[in-house]
């Protein structure tokens, strides 16, 4: 593999009826995204229901995953962090063991959103993870999830102290913040962005590309951006950003991971169920969504 998939795909957790994961679901769900040349993260936090998994069930994922790649892509670890600093590390140690390409390592979350850690807190955390961290490393400025953004400086530091930190994932609503991060960071470093809608300007601005959950439903809606953009089609990238966007709006309103197997179920595809406190949508909301994906030609009528 000599580059980096520009779109990444956060997987469903498919369980079973018995609510145990579908080990079976799961391969098809990673070699659908391994064929598409996309990579695959497991386990996150939002589409991956990664914080509802026990660790014996984390083990399962990271394993049938790796397997299901076959090297293909980069498979991602996102099934760790918001807990105290040791449990991260022992998180991320044993995801290297499975075989796990990289593990993505968010800033910590020691308590409600509001409670924003302190600069020496942050050194420390992460002067921690390194100290026993040396696989690839995903760093996360994951502003969605802690609710803070991480401070430029520090990450500019940490990418000088830390050869290992392989790429930078943001996912920051403020469009002038994104911005700035880029300019700062994406001459030394991929940046990804997590919010979409700014999958443009992120490749305007020398960012590598997205990781998202629209891909679990069709990487190519997400490929045909990025291909878009590098042909210099204007008219093209137009059309297929507004077909992207649409996909995101109706998935994004039903929210995932309920939205994402809901799309996976209409399209015939092994989504699994949803684990508890998660109930499927109404049939009114599935409607909706099976609409949608008609009209952007992912569903037959």
């Amino acid at each position: 593999m000599t580059t980096v998939p520009a779109i990444g795909a956060m997987c469903v957790t498919p369980f079973d009826g018995d609510g145990r994961i579908d080990e079976k679901a799961l391969a098809t769900l990673v070699d659908r995204i391994a064929a598409s040349d996309t990579t695959v993260y497991l386990g996150s936090y939002g589409s991956g229901e990664g914080h509802l998994l026990r660790d014996d069930e984390i083990r399962t994922l990271y394993r049938v995953g790796v397997e299901a790649v076959a090297g293909r892509v980069p498979v991602v670890a996102s099934a760790l962090g918001f807990s105290e600093t040791s449990r991260v590390i022992e998180q991320a140690l044993e995801a290297g063991t499975l075989g796990v390409d990289a593990v993505q390592i968010h800033p910590p979350r020691p308590g409600p959103t509001a409670i924003v850690p302190r600069r020496g807190e942050l050194e420390q955390y992460y002067a921690d993870v390194f100290a026993q961290v040396r696989g690839s490393v995903q760093l996360t400025n994951q502003v969605v999830m802690v609710g803070y953004r991480l401070p430029l400086d520090l990450v500019e530091d940490l990418l000088t102290s830390y050869d290992n930190i392989t790429q930078v994932n943001t996912s920051d609503q403020d469009g002038n913040a994104h911005a700035a991060l880029l300019l700062r960071l994406a001459d030394r470093v991929p940046v990804f962005t997590g919010v979409i809608s700014q999958l443009v300007t992120t490749l305007a601005l020398g960012g590598a590309g997205s990781l998202n959950f629209e891909s679990v439903v069709s990487p190519p809606v997400c490929h045909d951006v990025v291909d878009a953009f590098r042909a210099g089609d204007v008219d093209a990238l137009r059309a297929r950003f507004t077909r992207l966007l649409r996909l995101n709006a109706v998935l994004s309103r039903f929210q995932n991971p309920r939205s994402l197997k809901a799309a996976l179920h209409l399209m015939d595809l092994p989504g699994g169920a949803l684990r508890r406190p998660y109930l499927p949508l109404e049939d009114h909301e599935v409607a909706e969504i099976r609409s949608v994906l008609i009209e952007l030609g992912l569903l037959d009528r």
